[in-house]
Parts: structure tokens; sequence; C-alpha cells
């Protein structure tokens, strides 16, 4: 898996242009999501796809990784002990749809 950081830059028109900053490849446990976790937040208007464990060590806050060429937008992390689960949303599209999507 890899994590990826984002930064926002100026653009010409006065807003912002979200850029990768920096990517990195952990190890990671791919998990189903729990039912009970889908319809809670099926019922919140938000669709989740899968959960990422992976070392505490290893994550700085990042909030969009990449799986077998599969983009994903971090919805929420819960901490257990050394680990940390990243329960995740599927993005369409490359990078650059996902980035100003």
């Amino acid at each position: 898996m890899t994590l990826i950081m984002t930064k926002n830059v100026p653009n010409s028109g006065g807003g912002y242009k979200t850029v990768v900053d920096s990517e990195r490849k952990v190890f990671a446990h791919k998990k189903s999501v729990k039912q009970t976790e889908f319809y809670l937040a099926y019922q919140a208007d938000l669709e989740i796809e899968t959960v990422f464990r992976i070392s505490l060590l290893d994550y700085l806050d990042e909030r969009l990784l990449r799986h077998e060429d599969t983009y994903y937008k971090v919805i929420r992390t819960f901490e257990m002990g050394d680990f940390i689960e990243l329960t995740c949303q599927r993005r369409i599209g490359g990078l650059d749809d996902v980035l100003n999507g």
C-alpha cells in the first residue's frame, strides 16, 4: 500500500490546487468492513469499502492512499495499540481526478 501526503498550493486564479507532496510504501493488512459500520456509514451518506490495518508508526495522518492501482480516501482512523485501522472510501479515476474531485 502507498500512503500519499498532499498539500494545497496557490494557483493562478487565486485559489488552491491539491498536489502530491510525498508517497510512502508501507505494509498493510486489508480487512473487510464490518456490517454494522457499513450501514452506519451508509446512513451518514458515506460509502466505505475497506479497512487497512498498518503500524501506528507508519501513519503520518495521510488522507489518501493507493492499493493495487485503486485510490482510497481515509474516512476515519482507529488506534489499536501499536496499530491503526484506516477506514476508507474508494475513489474513482486516476490521481488527477482524485486530487481535484
